[in-house]
């Protein structure tokens, strides 16, 4: 990836920053080595494919859409005010007279996120026709704050809106957020050797958990190495919970599903399957 981009003044030091790198970082520094500009933005029909052979169709039978978007800015900078886009789709066929063969879409591809300079990106997806018309009706009615009908623009408003959603439900944020809850003093407050605390995290806990670990894996190996999966991520107990550990601040941590798994086991031994599911 990085060879065509060497030369003899810069690859000591494009190697140097190369080493050890994942491969989206190595993406990132092609893109910062050779730039390209933003793609720009259409909407127009997928060419179609003759099938060997002939399947009748009915006349209203809709065709499948796919869509290319977008070119979009690093999540972690400010929200540009135009991202250009590319989008194709396909139109349901109205007009197909019975006879006619089913003309076969091209085969299904995956979903590409590409750097293509500094802190820009295209993202290409497939979507669906009803997809497909709620975007025309954004469009439509965003007409005023976006003229040109921009559907890389119109992606940028929807991701941050969907973000501020799943980060509510997922970790209670809010623009707000309330005071973490004073531990009581007194009686109350004991725990009984044969009572545990609440197994509930607080929001203000995942929150901090969140902050602190990066929206990364903590897991750390025998050899320094962190876990890099930012997917999938659980709210682990640094000391177990039914060990008495609380669901407090400096006792919460995150984990992928796998480091979560296997940390349990270094404590409790591996899982086993029994009558009612896991034991």
């Amino acid at each position: 990836m990085l060879s065509p981009h060497l030369t003899q003044e810069n690859h000591e030091a494009v190697l140097a920053r190369a080493s050890s790198r994942s491969r989206r970082e190595i993406e990132a520094l092609v893109a910062e080595l050779a730039p390209r500009p933003d793609a720009p933005s259409s909407v127009r029909k997928l060419p179609a494919v003759t099938p060997p052979a002939a399947v009748p169709v009915s006349a209203t039978a809709p065709l499948a859409i796919e869509v290319k978007a977008t070119t979009v800015t690093d999540p972690g900078s400010a929200p540009p005010t135009n991202v250009p886009a590319v989008l194709r789709a396909t139109a349901p066929a109205t007009a197909l007279p019975a006879a006619l063969p089913v003309t076969a879409l091209p085969a299904a591809r995956r979903p590409i996120v590409e750097t293509t300079s500094p802190e820009r990106y295209r993202v290409q997806f497939t979507i669906g026709k009803e997809s497909h018309d709620k975007l025309r009706r954004v469009q439509a009615l965003l007409r005023r704050e976006i003229p040109d009908g921009d559907p890389g623009a119109i992606f940028d408003r929807a991701i941050a809106l969907l973000l501020d959603r799943v980060e509510k439900q997922k970790l209670g944020a809010a623009t707000k957020p309330r005071a973490p809850r004073a531990i009581r003093s007194g009686a109350d407050s004991r725990i009984s050797s044969d009572r545990l605390p609440s197994r509930h995290t607080p929001n203000d806990v995942k929150r901090s958990a969140w902050r602190h670990d990066g929206g990364q894996c903590a897991f750390i190996s025998k050899d320094g190495r962190r876990c890099t999966e930012r997917v999938f991520l659980e709210f682990h107990h640094l000391r177990p919970y039914v060990l008495g550990g609380p669901a407090s601040t400096d006792n919460i941590s995150l984990r992928c599903r796998r480091h979560n798994q296997y940390e349990a086991e270094l404590v409790f031994g591996p899982r086993t399957r029994g009558i009612e599911g896991d034991s």
